[in-house]
């Protein structure tokens, strides 16, 4: 079977057996998933940064501006949620254009360095800005409707964060396999060559770095109305880092990785949610993914097949005859 057609009937098993959740498993696990396919989002939106070369450790703060100015939205001024939704990403895509028009220019650990101080500088507004977001106190937030109707239950709510999340991935493994993202690759790879080609590097690399914090306002929205309670400390340096982390063990090479990682560290992180062991949890998966899979998980099954091919042809060795 080709690979496309292989990863398309993966693609709708995986699908199928998402719909099907409700159905089997309990109120715990639908919150469960509809936190994994949060994190979908969150580490999918930051793959267009990466593939530019740009070391983004600042989405959880685009996360944050989504996730308060579409609460701020629903509770004070009643606007439908699908409505603030739409204004939490898009002000995090300008807030991002701001932040990236300046900052773009720099290179490596200057550019996160940039983006790590953004972070830290959103968190303490949130925090100090109590009149607006009753900052440490914590903002409660209404539950998420849709054309009008309340989605009152965790099942509701829990496709509708499926749906999200399958838009999100579809708009954006479109945009990788268009010439936008060939363009993207190329500069991530050697820029130097590219620029010397006619590419725009700037402008691409801005592109790529806004539209990673408009995808990031969506899931900080929608987060917003599934919690319905924001507290500042949240959207922190541990989960911008959460966000790198999930692509870097998924692995960069391929459009899954991020996907791969933001699944398999949310499920087994789950018992250290909240506790100080989730850093060490994710230090360690880190640590042990450099060491053994540096292509991310996303590479172990070619590797599991290549160990399998090898173990025939190393049995049947024969020495030569002598002469």
């Amino acid at each position: 079977m080709p690979s496309n057609a292989r990863a398309a009937t993966v693609f709708v098993a995986v699908v199928a057996l998402l719909i099907a959740l409700p159905f089997v498993g309990g109120d715990y696990y639908i919150y469960l998933f509809a936190l994994v396919f949060i994190n979908v989002i969150l580490a999918a939106s930051l793959r267009p940064s990466l593939t530019c070369g740009q070391l983004n450790i600042g989405h959880s703060a685009f996360m944050c501006i989504g996730a308060y100015t579409s609460a701020l939205l629903a509770k004070n001024l009643g606007v439908p949620f699908e409505v603030s939704l739409l204004c939490g990403a898009l002000l995090a895509a300008v807030v991002g254009l701001a932040i990236g028009y300046p900052s773009l220019r720099l290179r490596g650990v200057y550019f996160a360095m940039v983006t790590v101080a953004f972070v830290e500088a959103i968190r303490l507004i949130a925090s100090i800005w109590v009149p607006l977001t009753r900052g440490n106190a914590g903002l409660s937030v209404p539950k998420p409707s849709l054309l009008g109707m309340s989605l009152a239950t965790r099942t509701s709510q829990y496709y509708l964060a499926l749906v999200l999340m399958l838009i999100v991935l579809v708009i954006l493994y479109k945009l990788e396999r268009s010439r936008l993202g060939l363009v993207w690759k190329s500069i991530g790879m050697a820029e130097n060559l590219a620029q010397s080609l006619g590419v725009d590097i700037a402008n691409h690399k801005l592109l790529a770095f806004t539209l990673g914090c408009f995808f990031a306002g969506v899931a900080g929205a929608f987060y917003a109305h599934f919690i319905r309670f924001l507290f500042p400390p949240e959207f922190g340096f541990l989960l911008a880092t959460n966000i790198l982390v999930y692509n870097f063990v998924g692995g960069r090479g391929h459009f899954a990785g991020p996907v791969v990682g933001a699944v398999f560290l949310s499920l087994l992180s789950e018992p250290f949610r909240g506790s100080p062991y989730e850093t060490i949890f994710f230090s360690i998966v880190m640590l042990l993914t450099i060491l053994f899979l540096p292509g991310g998980l996303i590479t172990l099954p070619g590797k599991l097949a290549g160990l399998r091919r090898w173990r025939p042809t190393s049995g049947t060795y024969a020495p030569p005859a002598s002469a």
